[in-house]
């Protein structure tokens, strides 16, 4: 079973976003809870079972934790401006298993973000 964390979405998120557009950052609660869902399935297509934690309790320590990257508005989470995509991936892409990185990173996951590949 793998769990995926606000901060897991948030992160490849902007790494995806930024990989199209370099100005963007800023994603919406809904665009990465699509995402998580669809990234999710992914893994579920291959026998995988994962669950995404996106409580208040969860987004609360991501604010907490990971302060120096995100910033919390109304409707979603904004990068700070001093972070870039190879910051993002050094940070946060190493640790997380090589099966939930293709799901995140897969065309109908990303989708869900309001990009095309």
């Amino acid at each position: 079973m793998f769990y995926i964390g606000i901060e897991d979405l948030a992160a490849n998120a902007f790494v995806e976003l930024l990989q199209k557009n370099k100005k963007c950052n800023f994603v919406t609660y809904d665009e990465l809870e699509r995402y998580g869902e669809q990234a999710v399935k992914v893994l579920a297509e291959k026998g995988e079972k994962a669950t995404l934690l996106l409580s208040r309790n969860h987004t609360d320590i991501m604010f907490r934790d990971c302060s120096d990257f995100f910033k919390e508005e109304k409707q979603g989470i904004r990068l700070k401006t001093d972070k870039n995509r190879e910051a993002l991936i050094d940070r946060f892409m190493g640790y997380l298993p090589i099966d939930i990185l293709l799901a995140l990173m897969d065309e109908r996951s990303v989708k869900e973000l309001g990009i095309s590949l």
